[in-house]
């Protein structure tokens, strides 16, 4: 029970990305987001 309750965290802290029409990315921590930002200024934040 403990490990499917630390992966559910695990998950929840991921933040879901829309970069264009065609590629959803999934991004562990928000100094990546940053630097995904820079490269795709239209990118979409879908979940977090």
């Amino acid at each position: 029970m403990k490990n499917s309750v630390d992966r559910l965290k695990k998950a929840a802290k991921k933040i879901k990305v829309k970069l264009d029409n065609r590629t959803t990315i999934t991004l562990a921590n928000i100094n990546a987001l940053e630097i995904w930002k820079e490269r795709y200024p239209n990118l979409q934040i879908i979940s977090q």
